[in-house]
């Protein structure tokens, strides 16, 4: 039989099984930040965007209609909902499934099995790395964005933040100033979240850049050094941590990763989207919000990442591909404080 699909690690079943312990095990090792915009599981669509499709080298996002891209093929989605779509897509040609179905004896058969199976298991960790690029973005910028083709579209939860909880510092007052209270900044902010939400952050999640400069920062060494004017020009990380645990502030944190590469579908160039603001603090807490995780026909109308075997006869070819549906969603932009504590790179003083 040609194809794929009779192939017993390739039938719906075995797949299902490979698809929900390869995200189960991505989910448990994902950047903690992450944990703070959980999977909701929903079962319907509610309100429709017109939006343009952009592939990105972990996933691309699709509209609902439209078949999963190739990996390296940059194509538009017509129409999504409330839930956008995500998929990968994998063709076995005509002269790998020859390969398949002569093998020279049953190692060679498995070993072009197993190649395969293993291929499924990336494309299903790729799918949940491009959710999680949303679910980055939506918590470090409060938007999620797509624009392709002329046309851009923002989802803004900003809009319903407090103002108090939108902060940019200028001129003396950011921390690329060594002399500068960073110290004070950050005892004042966390005052005015709990303030507004009756509790203390969870946590501050910042850049390795803006770290970088607290840890030269003048004020934060004399901390730790207890010593005015000692001499020393930085503290170490857990001298800083130290520091700043010792005024009752939140965990400080790091973002490993503020952009993600994406491919343009218009001149083929890679380029990078922002995650997390380099120069942002984020103060944080549980119950931002949610990943709606929605059915998709793939799933059987079931959430969830899927994996999927099927094969074609006109061209003769079998693919391999995943689908989910999701999208993220800031339910209370209140438990989200932004200071933005230098100037953007390449912007005028």
């Amino acid at each position: 039989m040609a194809g794929i699909t009779h192939i017993a690690e390739l039938k719906p079943e075995a797949l299902g099984r490979l698809a929900q312990e390869v995200d189960q095990y991505a989910v448990e090792v994902q950047p903690d930040i992450l944990n703070f915009l959980p999977d909701e599981n929903i079962y319907d669509l509610e309100f429709a965007y017109n939006v343009v499709k952009t592939t990105s080298q972990m996933g691309a996002m699709i509209g609902f209609g439209a078949e999963p891209p190739v990996r390296d093929r940059d194509e538009v989605a017509r129409r999504m909902g409330e839930v956008a779509k995500y998929g990968w897509k994998d063709i076995i040609t005509e002269n790998e499934l020859l390969k398949l179905h002569n093998p020279r004896n049953d190692a060679e058969f498995q070993a072009l099995v197993d190649a395969i199976t293993a291929n499924g298991a990336k494309m299903v960790k790729e799918t949940r790395d491009r959710i999680n690029v949303s679910k980055l973005q939506a918590i470090g910028t409060g938007r999620v964005s797509y624009d392709d083709n002329n046309v851009k579209i923002t989802i803004d939860f900003t809009e319903d933040m407090p103002e108090e909880h939108k902060i940019v510092l200028t001129g003396d007052n950011t921390w690329d100033n060594p002399e500068h209270d960073v110290i004070g900044d950050l005892l004042d902010w966390s005052n005015q979240y709990e303030e507004t939400n009756g509790k203390k952050a969870d946590a501050i999640y910042m850049s390795r850049k803006v770290q970088a400069l607290l840890l030269k920062n003048a004020v934060i060494v004399n901390e730790a050094t207890g010593i005015a004017d000692s001499g020393r020009g930085r503290v170490s990380v857990d001298e800083l941590n130290s520091v700043l645990g010792g005024y009752g502030l939140p965990p400080v944190r790091l973002i490993a990763k503020s952009k993600a590469k994406v491919k343009s579908p218009i001149t083929g160039q890679v380029n990078d989207i922002e995650l997390f603001p380099e120069n942002r603090v984020v103060f944080i807490s549980s119950g931002i919000g949610t990943f709606k995780m929605g059915p998709t026909v793939e799933n059987n109308f079931q959430p969830g990442i899927v994996l999927q075997a099927y094969d074609k006869q006109e061209p003769i070819q079998s693919i391999l591909r995943t689908a989910a549906a999701g999208f993220p969603v800031i339910e209370n932009p209140n438990l989200l404080l932004y200071a933005d504590v230098i100037p953007e790179e390449g912007a005028q003083d």
